[in-house]
C-alpha cells in the first residue's frame, strides 16, 4: 500500500480519509507481524543448527548392570556410542538393538539421558535354558529361544532344557533359534505352551521330540515323561504335573518313568537310572545357516529332498504308538 503525504490526506474527503488511516493501521500491523515472524523462525533456525554441532551432545557415558558378563567398555563399544555425539541426529533405539544384538547375553539395553549429555546403558542379563547338541557343539539359547553361543561342552551345574529335534535348524548367535520344520516348530511351540499353562516349564531338563509318535520329556533329570503322540498334549502334560506334584511329597529323589500316553491316566514305574541321557546320546541336530535354509526352501539340499513325505510320517505313526503300547 502507498502510503499518503500530510497534504494529501488533508485534501480527503473524511469518509475516505477514515477509510486509508484504517487500512494504514492494519498493513503496519501486519508488517509488526511478518517481522516477529522472521525473527522467531530466524531464532529456531539457529538453535536447530546449535543443537545439531554445538549443544546436546554426548558428555559422558557410563554403564550400570546387575551382573559382570561383559566389561563396560564392551558394552561401550557394542553400543557405538563416542563422546561427542550429537544426542538429536542419535537413534537411541538403534542404539540398543546394536548392543542387545552384539552382545548374545544382553537381554535388555536401556538407555537413558540428560539434557546435558550424560547417558546411561542400563544392561539386564540373560541366561541359557536350552541346548542342542549339534555337530559344530552344544546351541545355547535362553528362554525365549535367542542364541547365546555355540559351545563344545556344556557348563557345569546349569539347569538346561536339553531339546532333541529330528529336522535342522537355523542357529546364529544374537538371532532367536528357528527350528526349520513348520511342524515340528509346531509342535515344539506346542509343549512349551503347555508346560508354561501348567508349571513344568523351568523344571524340564530334556524335550525329546525328534519322534511324533514318541514324546518324552525328563522332569529335573529324574522322571521321564513318556507322552505317546500328539494328541490331547495339554491333557497329557497337565496330568504329568499332578502325577509329580504327588509323587514329589512322597518321595522327592524318585527315580522313575511316567507313562502318559492315555489322556488323564498316568502309570509310574520307579527305575534305578534313566539311561541315554545326552551325555551318552550321539544323535545331533544339523545346523543349516540362512544361505542353505532358502535353498532347502525350494526343494532340495544337496541334490536329496529336504523333507520327507507327510503321508509316510503319518502312515508310521499308529503302528509306532500300538507296539509301543504292546511294550507297555
Amino acid at each position: 500500500m502507498k502510503e499518503l503525504s500530510p497534504e494529501q490526506i488533508e485534501r480527503l474527503r473524511p469518509e475516505a480519509r477514515e477509510r486509508y488511516e484504517k487500512r494504514l493501521k492494519e498493513v503496519k500491523k501486519n508488517r509488526k507481524i511478518a517481522m516477529y515472524a522472521g525473527i522467531a523462525v530466524a531464532v529456531i533456525a539457529v538453535c536447530l543448527v546449535l543443537s545439531m554441532t554445538v549443544l546436546f551432545n554426548v558428555s559422558s557415558i557410563t554403564v550400570e548392570s546387575t551382573g559382570k558378563k561383559y566389561t563396560d567398555e564392551e558394552i561401550i563399544m557394542a553400543s557405538g556410542l563416542d563422546l561427542g555425539d550429537n544426542m538429536v541426529r542419535t537413534s537411541f533405539k538403534k542404539v540398543e538393538e546394536r548392543i542387545e544384538k552384539g552382545l548374545p547375553y544382553v537381554a535388555d539395553a536401556a538407555i537413558t539421558k540428560t539434557i546435558t549429555g550424560k547417558v546411561t546403558i542400563n544392561i539386564t542379563y540373560t541366561t541359557a535354558a536350552i541346548a542342542v547338541k549339534t555337530p559344530q557343539g552344544f546351541v545355547l539359547a535362553n528362554p525365549e529361544g535367542k542364541i547365546l553361543e555355540i559351545v563344545k561342552t556344556l557348563p557345569q551345574n546349569t539347569k538346561l532344557m536339553h531339546l532333541k529335534l529330528k529336522g535342522s535348524i537355523t542357529a546364529t548367535v544374537g538371532e532367536t533359534l528357528s527350528i526349520n520344520d513348520a511342524n515340528e516348530k509346531a509342535l515344539y511351540d506346542e509343549i512349551m505352551e503347555c508346560l508354561i499353562a501348567s508349571g513344568l516349564r523351568g523344571h524340564i531338563t530334556e524335550m525329546d521330540i525328534s519322534q511324533r509318535s514318541s514324546l518324552k520329556l525328563v522332569y529335573q533329570g529324574r522322571l521321564r515323561l513318556l507322552l505317546g503322540s500328539s494328541e490331547k498334549l495339554d491333557e497329557k502334560i497337565k496330568s504329568a504335573a499332578e502325577v509329580i506334584g504327588k509323587e514329589n511329597e512322597d518321595d522327592p529323589s524318585l527315580i522313575a518313568e511316567i507313562n502318559l500316553t492315555i489322556p488323564k491316566k498316568a502309570f509310574v514305574n520307579p527305575v534305578e537310572s534313566l539311561d541315554n541321557t545326552d551325555e551318552n546320546d550321539d544323535s545331533t541336530t544339523q545346523i543349516i545357516n540362512p544361505e542353505e535354509r532358502e535353498t532347502a526352501s525350494t526343494g532340495e539340499v544337496d541334490g536329496e529332498e529336504s523333507t520327507e513325505s507327510d503321508a509316510d510320517s503319518d502312515e508310521s505313526e499308529p503302528d509306532a504308538e500300538d507296539e509301543e503300547a504292546t511294550e507297555e
